[in-house]
């Protein structure tokens, strides 16, 4: 598997790049809604640049354990999504299917959207959705793994390989670490509390 590993370091500087992008570009939003959890840190920093106090929280997930797609985005909403009749700009990391965005602008548009964008840092050219904003295009599928799911997806990514058991993943994930250079400073994280956090998750899924 084509795993890109995105230090911290590149990471802020692309949520900076994606805010310049539609500054350029001229348009003006009146709110930003970031799809959770992964979009949170750059749809913050684009709010920031851009000067946009109205922010909501749309919580997604497609991907399940184990690099597992369900059948459909699953969609939570926690709080009112007051976007009627105004210009809403969608924030994530990354397309991939498309398929959560999709669901995502669809929602927006019956909520009372006049008009909806999409920017993310990685658009994936396997995406059904192209986004209006990007920093970057994918040309080859490749799982990207961005600093703030760190223990996340390298728990899901060690579950790929062989063997199943505690002892296994936590072989499988120190050798990933490694192999992606996670184990260096700028991924801000020790490797022992790395091996602590993927035991979290392990008890969490009932692997003993």
């Amino acid at each position: 598997m084509n795993i890109i590993y995105i230090p911290w370091t590149k990471a802020i500087r692309m949520c900076y790049k994606l805010a310049e992008i539609v500054m350029d570009s001229g348009e003006s939003f009146d709110a930003i809604v970031t799809i959770s959890r992964g979009g949170l840190i750059p749809a913050r920093i684009v709010s920031d640049v851009l000067g946009i106090e109205e922010f909501y929280t749309i919580r997604a997930k497609f991907w399940g354990t184990g690099g597992k797609l369900y059948e459909e985005p699953l969609i939570d909403l926690h709080e009112v999504l007051k976007v009627k009749n105004k210009k809403v700009l969608v924030v994530d990391e990354v397309v991939d299917t498309g398929a959560t965005m999709t669901k995502v602008v669809r929602l927006l548009n019956d909520l009372g959207a006049t008009e909806v964008k999409t920017a993310v840092l990685h658009y994936k050219i396997t995406s059904s959705h192209i986004p209006s904003f990007y920093v970057e295009k994918v040309e080859k599928w490749a799982w990207i793994l961005y600093p703030w799911t760190i223990a996340e997806a390298i728990y899901s990514l060690s579950r790929q390989g062989d063997g199943t058991s505690k002892e296994d993943i936590i072989k499988n994930a120190l050798k990933l670490a490694k192999e992606l250079g996670i184990d260096k400073e700028d991924t801000l994280i020790d490797i022992n509390y790395l091996v602590k956090s993927l035991k979290l998750y392990m008890r969490r899924d009932g692997i003993e």
